[in-house]
């Protein structure tokens, strides 16, 4: 079995926290908890304050959010309970995905042969729901969540439970997690931990854990390596591992359009692109896709990587009625790509045809462009009169530059 190494010792097990860790559950949380609330003429509650709320189980959850003179009342606290499970069951998935970049380390831990588990306060049921729903390829040695009879971290009994499954020593295990509460468990149970930066309460680095502020930290904790970025290289990928990516290229030889090119783990992040743009000198583009409201129209908008997106000001600059982020299925449908790899060259695929293309002007009069290729494991650096002049008019696309 594989071992990876860190804090100078080895483990082969990895039990990971669901809420703010996994998965970024917070706004089905939240609007769950509203709804029972709203039944009972209640206030509600705002994202950011249940963010204070979460990881001490629903019940824990609801009764909090309830009015302080009502916080006693358990049979007021059964009833919301209720009302919260029957919503949230049927509304789990409405809001909630894995971190971007979590389902590819957890796929990478499998293929090194590490073993993992998931040890949640969240409700048995629910836990079930997600991790079989975004991880079904996993082969977890448990999935363990709030359940009768048994306590919730940072109670180690969950641990314990998850080292027995697994048939493990305590020295082989690290507990991954968001909270005070995930490290009290590993260190009530034994084990190491890391927390990570990107969950519903910052943790901040200690000398009783490791800390790791993005997923790329955290696959090189566990993995004991940087991010992987190869390098230059001005061919094509031997084996494209999408139709777009196969085209891209195939329209760059057609075009005479020279390039290069840089291989890498998954790109995810900031500081993943940090070192993708090291290496091929520049600096990779940010490309957004939104939609108006009736999904009937649909833009690609490049602009430079540290420029926040301005709902307001791009539909000013357009002169189009207010848009918001398009789904991952659209995006799939009609540029070919997943989340992570958005990209212009998608202007190549029939698909696409219908799909307006705007570029930030800052981009257009920039000697260079620096994009994904359609995947999220290939960065691509291509002339910018090249793209305007070639490969969008081949393309039958004119772009919109604001």
């Amino acid at each position: 079995m594989f071992k990876f190494e860190t804090m100078d010792l080895q483990y082969n097990l990895v039990l990971f926290d669901l809420d703010g860790t996994l998965m970024d559950t917070l706004e089905d949380l939240a609007e769950a908890v509203n709804h029972a609330l709203r039944l009972r003429g209640y206030p509600l509650h705002s994202l950011e304050e249940y963010r204070r709320m979460v990881g001490h189980g629903v019940r824990n959850l609801v009764k909090q959010a309830l009015p302080e003179a009502q916080q006693a009342d358990e049979a007021l606290i059964d009833m919301a309970l209720a009302d919260f499970k029957a919503y949230y069951t049927a509304h789990i998935d409405v809001h909630t995905r894995p971190y971007p970049g979590m389902q590819d380390l957890l796929r990478d831990l499998h293929a090194a042969g590490v073993r993992m588990a998931v040890a949640s306060n969240k409700f048995q049921s629910g836990t079930e729901h997600l991790i079989h729903e975004f991880f079904p390829e996993i082969p977890f040695v448990a999935i363990l969540g709030n359940r009768e009879g048994y306590p919730l971290k940072p109670d180690p009994e969950i641990v314990g439970e998850v080292l027995r499954a697994a048939g493990v020593p305590r020295e082989a295990a690290i507990l991954v997690g968001d909270s005070g509460t995930d490290m009290k468990t590993a260190e009530n149970g034994g084990i190491a931990a890391i927390a990570v930066g990107w969950g519903y309460r910052p943790m901040e680095a200690s000398e009783k854990y490791r800390f790791a502020g993005s997923v790329t930290e955290l696959r090189t904790l566990l993995f004991g390596r940087p991010f992987y970025v190869s390098e230059r290289m001005d061919t094509a990928p031997a084996s494209p591992s999408t139709r777009l990516q196969k085209t891209v290229y195939e329209t760059f030889a057609r075009l005479e359009m020279p390039f290069v090119r840089v291989d890498t783990d998954p790109g995810i992040t900031m500081e993943d692109c940090r070192h993708i743009d090291q290496k091929l000198g520049q600096r990779i583009v940010k490309t957004v896709f939104v939609c108006n409201r009736q999904q009937t129209e649909f833009y690609l908008y490049a602009m430079p990587a540290d420029k926040p997106f301005v709902t307001r000001d791009f539909c000013a600059a357009l002169g189009i009625p207010r848009v918001s982020f398009a789904s991952a299925e659209k995006l799939e449908a009609l540029t070919g790509v997943m989340p992570g790899a958005t990209t212009l060259l998608s202007a190549i695929l029939p698909e696409a045809a219908g799909v307006h293309l705007v570029m930030d002007r800052s981009l257009a009069e920039s000697p260079f462009y620096a994009c994904t290729d359609g995947t999220d494991t290939c960065f691509v650096s291509i002339r910018t009169c090249d793209l305007l002049k070639k490969y969008f008019p081949a393309c039958g696309h004119k772009v919109q530059i604001i």
